[in-house]
């Protein structure tokens, strides 16, 4: 499945395309027999935010109140499958730590803070065939709203609005956590970041090159956002342990201050690049290339 437009296709028919091939293949991911678990998981929770991110692209004022019910339909389905994730993430997280400096430290280093979340995570796969079933059923009775989704406008006039609302959110909250960094301001951004990444994607065809790269640099900045959050409440879950050599836990929580240095220097450095525009002149910009690749795609074919 292409996350992105098609040439010869309204807006509302590809929001819409797009809408029902991501819950398809939600539903199909949870279907009993899926061979990782853990993999499932992260393909509906990413489906989940794909459709967000769609529905603030087309979401309009005027319809103000389907779209705020069919955001919290699909904020609702991650939650379910967000808890089934932590531990996952935490073991990940110090995985990820002891690989990066591997040099400074033995491969079990951090074996006694690590075994709580293998504990939990053991536990919650025992819950996840309940959970899947759970989110199954919601997935399923939410595919045939997505043809009432009211997308009023055929061509880029429909998500003109979104489009600017979205890198506009993301310069704002930039400059909250820049100035004021903690957990909440840089989940706040990172959460816009990967909305406007996603939006990106589905242009993308309107020019390859560009707009993947774009798409890609937007990609890295979710994921120094997305790892720094991470660690940020891995440092919060390892405080609440005590564990009877201290020594290991002062480690951790030094490598987790270390890194997390660093990603936000580098998430700051890259945040600046990539909102420099306004976000009138960013959305005048996106308009500019769908008219030219419509305008080419109407061509002869030799003429194009």
């Amino acid at each position: 499945m292409d996350y992105c437009f098609i040439d010869h296709e309204t807006v509302p028919e590809g929001i819409k395309r797009i809408a029902c091939e991501l819950l398809d293949e939600a539903i199909e991911r949870t279907k009993p027999g899926r061979k990782n678990r853990d993999e499932a998981i992260h393909d509906v929770r990413v489906a989940t935010k794909k459709l967000r991110a769609l529905l603030r692209l087309a979401r309009a004022k005027s319809h103000d109140d389907l779209f705020a019910k069919e955001l919290y339909r699909y904020r609702k389905i991650g939650r379910r499958l967000s808890d089934l994730r932590d531990a996952t993430a935490m073991v990940a997280a110090i995985d990820g730590l002891t690989k990066r400096y591997a040099d400074q430290l033995s491969s079990n280093a951090f074996a006694e803070l690590r075994k709580p979340f293998i504990r939990r995570r053991n536990t919650q796969h025992s819950d996840d065939k309940k959970a899947f079933a759970e989110v199954a059923r919601m997935l399923t009775s939410a595919r045939p709203q997505v043809a009432k989704w009211p997308i009023d406008e055929d061509g880029f006039g429909a998500v003109h609005q979104g489009l600017k609302r979205i890198y506009k959110k993301g310069r704002l909250l930039m400059a909250e956590a820049q100035a004021a960094p903690s957990i909440e301001s840089l989940h706040a951004w990172r959460k816009r970041v990967k909305d406007l990444w996603y939006q990106v994607r589905l242009f993308k065809p309107a020019w390859p090159a560009m707009l993947k790269k774009l798409a890609d640099e937007l990609e890295k900045l979710a994921d120094y956002l997305s790892e720094d959050h991470d660690l940020a409440i891995l440092r919060n879950r390892v405080l609440q342990q005590s564990p009877e050599d201290r020594t290991q836990l002062e480690a951790l929580v030094a490598l987790i201050d270390q890194r997390r240095g660093e990603l936000e220097v580098e998430a700051s450095r890259l945040g600046k690049r990539l909102y420099v525009e306004s976000p009138n002149t960013f959305a005048r910009r996106f308009k500019v290339y769908w008219r030219a690749w419509h305008k080419e795609g109407n061509l002869p074919r030799e003429a194009a």
